[in-house]
């Protein structure tokens, strides 16, 4: 089943990869499968509320895949990263998403340990949005918490802090299972 999930990953992230949610310091292990639902608000001037699954496969020890999809916004996304680990609680993911225009993104994640079961993620995350009449750069600063509810789940929450005009400021929560 494992293999299933990971192929039907792999072929979502083939065309098209992203970060900024949902994205702690840590890579998923070799084999590792992640699934999660993220509902988020959009403060952008309309406070637009977005669904998000988020997905993820190890693909060998410090790197990973992950693969988002936002809809019941007022754009459909959808986008990938591929992360690599620099360090034990840090890592840098490079992707691309399209959110009513095609973007590319570069994260530098950093994670700290509070207990073994809670975890405080910040880090910085940049993307470059070809829109038609112009190409934007959009700064965030990310910051989150993840916390175990069990051995193979957990709660995050984060808000990104949009740095740079025209970024938006986003909240949001939900569960993240690991297989």
């Amino acid at each position: 089943m494992k293999k299933v999930l990971a192929f039907v990953l792999l072929l979502f992230v083939w065309g098209v990869t992203f970060s900024q949610i949902f994205n702690t310091g840590q890579t998923l292990k070799k084999g590792q499968i992640s699934a999660g639902f993220e509902p988020a608000i959009l403060l952008n001037g309309g406070n637009d509320f977005m669904l998000f699954v988020h997905g993820g496969y190890g693909l060998k020890k410090g790197i990973d895949l992950g693969l988002s999809i936002g809809v019941l916004g007022p754009n459909n996304f959808i986008g990938g990263d591929v992360e690599f680990a620099i360090a034990r609680w840090s890592s840098l993911a490079f992707g691309a998403h399209h959110f009513g225009s095609f973007g590319l993104d570069g994260t530098l994640n950093l994670t700290f340990p509070i207990r073994q079961d809670v975890r405080v993620f910040t880090g910085a995350d940049l993307d470059v949005n070809f829109n038609s009449d112009k190409t934007r750069f959009l700064l965030w600063l990310p910051i989150g918490v993840e916390v175990g509810l069990k051995k193979n789940m957990s709660f995050i929450f984060e808000a990104s802090v949009g740095l740079t005009d025209p970024a938006y400021h986003l909240i949001g929560g939900g569960l993240n299972f690991y297989f």
